[in-house]
């Protein structure tokens, strides 16, 4: 199938969900006539119904409560909640004294439920641990086997020894009020194995647990933008659970695609940057949201809907002591499945932090997570001011049949003609990133990155132009990498200098047509440290950087897994902002936004999974009046009308990847797939889109988003901290309300004052 027809698909896909198209007519329904128009504007409505939008809420919604502590021990107590706990399966209830609202971590004595006696004791019990039994692996939880619970109470919660029966592994938990969270802790040096092994654990897995649909809330996930999944009807299209790994999935002990699986296409979850997810119990009444602090290297998030296993709801984090790999026995690939022999080790610590009325959503729950990483100095005040992403693409590596060249796009002395052109058009404020300037061009010499590349311009027309940008103050980034490493390249070493997995296979580029390798962090850092004093020589400030900022792996050949790695990796961008005027990060993890001025391509979309019914602008509301954020390109949006209004919503600002030489220049180089970016064919609608977003965001520049409301289907107002709000309404009719009208397609910004 041709990329053409691909991308057809993709965009027949998102404007119809398989929901949608599945509700049809039957022959028994009565059949009406619906004008043309009327069809047309129900079509594009489908589009605002899906779950890559937010849909109002159920302001009939309502949640029962259960306030018996029966059975339950009181063990702490402060000012905003009370700790009870229940010693055999050291479940929980945790009361919000502001609500009277109790939580709980288990099921409800005396209530019939439709589950099986494994699931009943998982559910009820605070732990359940799978562990490695031989060459099999089994689940154990505290209620399964009579495990021998020792409790003891702590000045604001307790501290419980567990040792499960049938594994003979013995863990430690800890349970701490702190103000309006609890800090729930599991040691790594109070864990004690025999023989068994343990594999994983999951901690209170059914804390806010919801059965079946007649309640009103949801969870949230961290899944692109952010996601949630309302407590509906039961998910029969789904089979399976909502499952990420926090920062991606670990290249060290990844298994290597075969041509079989490279050929089924399944669209992955977008990597989870930021180690949170939360549960509502009734919308603006009761929420939760978890920050995982320690052991995130190596956790998964798992949420499961009503209908998959279970009749509830329910939300967890997993961690992985021991991972599962592929070990080749031969050339050709063929070998077995073993666990890690020696147990990753971590301490896992979540804080969970309770909300309540009109912060019991995920708005509140991004504003937590926001103060959270204030407090811990991860976010620091930046200067939030809109401008533009220009992206202009230098030079190109080439295949020949006999030697490599260089397809120049755009030479570095047309980027302040560009510059020029679009400040006489009233665009004042943009930045460019100029991608390919290194010899071999944008996919050639990496990780070497001088001498520059001649072919898009001599070290006299490079000190020019830069000199350019500093006099007209223009940011001018140049784009790099510090993990990819091309087949071919020089300046390392294939034996000593690339990562290498589990089984010893190196870290390579999967399914991509240019090949590459994963560099030894050590490796990059001494790169980075040595690549300072030649970007001073060139008059280099500014760095965007890729991969970099977002990979994190294990190098086996280097005896490094994730922790040791994440240092390497916060060491290397610390050296970098030292010496640099500015970074900006390519969908960095939250352990490097302190380093981040500018955030690159940030999700503005959630997977599109069937059990996800929203998506929200998490992620935009942590950052937002810290650090400016970036949408994708916008020449490669099928529907940019939209696309700017979403912007506009969710807080965005455009980008554009452009070259002077038309785009079938590019065709049988890496970056073939380019299909249209030459800046005169997108000079119109890059000051289009500029002039809309400044109209707009230019008046909430340094201003947090402090809520957000869905008013109707496509009508979204998200409220600012300086008091002014923005109404976007993505359907075709004007929407009239007492407070504003909004044309179709359009926005408004109106002074809400003290009422944001």
């Amino acid at each position: 199938m041709s990329n053409k027809w691909k991308w057809m698909v993709l965009i027949v896909i998102l404007l119809f969900p398989v929901q949608v198209i599945a509700t049809t007519l039957t022959d028994d329904e009565p059949k009406t006539d619906i004008s043309e128009e009327e069809k047309q504007r129900s079509t594009k409505m489908l589009r605002y119904k899906s779950n890559q939008y937010t849909q109002p809420e159920d302001e009939e919604g309502s949640f029962e409560k259960d306030n018996s502590v029966e059975g339950y021990e009181k063990v702490a107590e402060n000012d905003t909640l009370v700790l009870y706990v229940e010693e055999a399966s050291l479940a929980l209830k945790i009361e919000n004294k502001q609500t009277g609202f109790i939580w709980n971590s288990g099921l409800i004595k005396g209530k019939e439920y439709n589950l099986n006696t494994m699931w009943s004791n998982m559910a009820h019990s605070a732990l359940t641990i799978d562990y490695i039994d031989g060459d099999k692996t089994s689940s154990e939880s505290i209620l399964a086997n009579e495990s021998q619970v020792s409790l003891k109470k702590e000045e604001n919660g307790f501290s419980a020894t567990i040792a499960f029966e049938e594994s003979e592994i013995a863990l430690q938990l800890d349970v701490l009020l702190d103000g309006a969270s609890i800090e729930v802790s599991v040691p790594h040096d109070k864990i004690v194995e025999g023989e068994n092994k343990l594999a994983t654990l999951r901690v209170y897995p059914f804390l806010g647990a919801v059965e079946g649909t007649d309640q009103d809330g949801y969870m949230f996930i961290p899944d692109g933008s952010g996601a949630l999944m309302r407590f509906e009807e039961k998910q029969l299209a789904s089979m399976s659970p909502y499952r990420a790994s926090i920062y991606g999935e670990d290249r060290g002990f990844k298994r290597k695609k075969t041509e079989t699986e490279e050929v089924v296409r399944v669209t992955p979850a977008h990597k989870v940057t930021m180690p949170v997810y939360g549960v509502t119990n009734g919308v603006d009444e009761n929420a939760y949201v978890n920050v995982i602090e320690e052991g995130k290297n190596f956790a998964d998030i798992l949420a499961y809907p009503s209908g998959v296993s279970t009749d509830f709801h329910w939300i967890t984090a997993q961690y992985n002591y021991r991972y599962q790999y592929y070990q080749p026995t031969s050339q050709n690939m063929s070998g077995f499945n073993v666990f890690q022999k020696d147990m990753n080790a971590f301490d896992i610590k979540e804080r969970i932090t309770f909300l309540n009325d009109e912060e019991a959503n995920y708005v509140g729950m991004a504003q937590t997570y926001q103060q959270y990483l204030v407090e811990n100095d991860v976010l620091k005040e930046g200067k939030d001011q809109v401008d533009i992403r220009l992206e202009f693409l230098g030079g190109e590596m080439k295949e020949g049949l006999l030697w490599d060249s260089v397809q120049p796009m755009t030479p570095v002395k047309d980027l302040p003609d560009y510059v020029k052109r679009l400040q006489q058009q009233g665009v004042e404020d943009m930045h460019v990133t100029y991608r390919g300037w290194s010899e071999g061009g944008l996919t050639g010499t990496l990780p070497e990155k001088f001498p520059l590349e001649s072919k898009v311009g001599s070290n006299e027309e490079f000190k020019e132009v830069n000199d350019f940008f500093k006099n007209e103050n223009v940011p001018l980034y140049y784009y790099t990498d510090y993990t990819k490493a091309y087949e071919g390249a020089n300046g390392f070493s294939g034996r000593t200098d690339v990562a290498r997995k589990i089984n010893s296979e190196t870290i390579a580029s999967q399914g991509e047509e240019e090949a590459y390798f994963y560099l030894s962090p050590e490796k990059s850092l001494e790169i980075a440290k040595k690549d300072i004093a030649k970007y001073e020589e060139n008059e280099i400030r500014n760095l965007a950087v890729d991969t970099s900022a977002n990979a994190l792996f294990s190098d086996f050949n280097h005896q490094m897994k994730r922790p040791e790695v994440m240092t390497v990796y916060q060491n290397m961008f610390e050296v970098l902002s030292a010496n640099m005027e500015s970074l900006a990060l390519y969908q960095p993890n939250d352990y490097l936004l302190s380093e981040t001025d500018r955030y690159l391509d940030i999700p503005m979309y959630s997977s599109n999974y069937n059990f996800v019914t929203d998506t929200v602008p998490f992620m935009q509301i942590v950052l937002k009046g810290y650090i400016p954020y970036y949408a994708s390109f916008s020449n490669f949006h099928y529907n940019p009308v939209d696309e700017v209004l979403r912007m506009i919503e969710y807080g965005a600002y455009p980008s554009f990847y452009l070259t002077t030489e038309p785009s079938h220049e590019l065709m049988h180089t890496p970056s073939e797939d380019l299909y249209t970016s030459e800046f005169k064919g997108w000079e119109k609608e890059i000051v289009d889109q500029y002039k809309k977003v400044k109209q707009s965001l230019g008046q909430v520049e340094g201003a947090k988003i402090i809520n957000r409301k869905v008013h109707q289907t496509g009508v979204v107002e998200v409220g600012y901290s300086n008091g002014k709000a923005i109404v976007v309404n993505y359907t075709s009719e004007d929407v009239k309300a007492e407070e504003f009208e909004v044309e179709a397609k359009g926005y408004q910004v109106i002074d809400r004052g003290n009422e944001s």
